[in-house]
């Protein structure tokens, strides 16, 4: 595991898990044979095994290697090498689309579709490149685990739905063109309480099993794991929280990891729903936010924000922006720091302990 919350678990997988994961990435990123594939990550995690490499085999086209990553040689591979699919993350798409002069000078008529994940997408990135470029983005909730969640074109067709929500897959009454969707069974557990929840706008666990899922920890209970991920039905206990949204209720929508909510006067907030808006501001290049102790609230959400070259937005500059969007007030952050960048994994996930490290929090 990426390790973003806690010391790194060893999760033991097989072909057999991976070939699934393959299947699921090809049918989203509407892959065809021969198709080039531009894998941007170590070949040592899903990111790379589940959304490039397997998909690659699964096609018998050309795959071409790209690490660590680098921005210029990543556009020149992606060109010049007439990719049909890569994975990108969030970030670096959201940067891309505020290069108006570099975006006009390359040519992205190979490109079928562009994979994302690791973090919440923003509506407006997503929107972006569809509307402007003719691309979609696919997006891709997974981990080492084996939890498989993906949102391509053919399954949700409007850009802003699939940067916010995931295809039920394997609920019984839903149908989906992705082959993944009978591979698998997912549904959402009240965290207090233990029961089902199938109402909308409730949030809950997901659980999750099936043919992508590992089968425990490696040296679970001896450091390596909770013992108890899996239980007695076979449902793997992912620790995501997402509840049920969308048009018939035919999505779930992810609320946070249960470690990153942000409980401010007794209301859960998700750090990603936040760091999803900032994306469309201009003057910060990227952002996120992050609870900080206080003795009345609780916590209070604190934005750490990369500017944007020659900018420097305030608070209430931020504050405005978001309020376009009508989210609660209670949402609104309450303090403002800045960062030459924001720390990440490899995979690009923001490493939110390092952000309450670097703030104080």
């Amino acid at each position: 595991t990426s390790g973003t919350e806690a010391r790194p678990k060893g999760v033991p997988r097989s072909h057999n898990h991976w070939t699934i994961a393959g299947i699921a990435c090809a049918d989203a990123a509407k892959l065809q044979p021969g198709d080039a594939v531009l894998n941007p990550f170590p070949l040592v995690n899903m990111a790379a095994i589940g959304g490039c490499f397997m998909p690659w085999l699964l096609t018998g086209g050309t795959l071409v290697q790209h690490h660590p990553f680098d921005l210029p040689v990543f556009l020149k591979q992606l060109v010049g090498e007439k990719i049909a699919y890569t994975v990108a993350p969030p970030a670096v798409l959201t940067l891309l689309l505020k290069e108006e002069k570099l975006m006009a000078s390359l040519d992205f008529s190979a490109v079928r579709s562009i994979g994302s994940g690791s973090a919440p997408l923003s509506p407006w990135m997503v929107k972006m490149w569809q509307e402007q470029y003719g691309l979609p983005i696919v997006n891709i909730f997974g981990s080492n685990e084996g939890t498989c969640l993906i949102s391509g074109p053919d399954d949700v067709p409007d850009p802003e739905e699939r940067a916010q929500f995931f295809p039920r897959f394997g609920v019984a009454g839903f149908k989906w063109p992705a082959r993944v969707a009978d591979a698998i069974e997912t549904k959402l557990v009240d965290i207090q309480t233990g029961a089902e929840i199938t109402e909308a706008g409730r949030p809950g666990e997901l659980f999750i099993k099936g043919a992508t899922l590992f089968s425990g920890y490696f040296r679970a209970g001896d450091g390596g794991g909770p013992v108890d991920a899996i239980d007695d039905d076979g449902f793997f206990h992912t620790g995501d929280v997402f509840e049920i949204a969308g048009p018939e209720n035919r999505y779930y929508r992810f609320v946070e990891r249960a470690k990153d909510i942000i409980i401010r006067g007794g209301m859960n907030i998700s750090p990603g729903e936040i760091d999803g808006l900032l994306a469309g501001l201009p003057a910060i290049k990227e952002a996120a936010v992050v609870g900080y102790p206080d003795p009345v609230m609780g916590e209070r959400i604190c934005v750490v924000a990369v500017s944007a070259e020659g900018a420097k937005p305030t608070l209430d500059d931020i504050r405005a922006h978001l309020m376009k969007s009508d989210i609660a007030a209670y949402k609104l952050p309450e303090r403002l720091e800045f960062a030459e960048a924001l720390p990440r994994n490899p995979l690009g996930k923001v490493l939110r302990r390092e952000l309450r490290m670097l703030i104080g929090g």
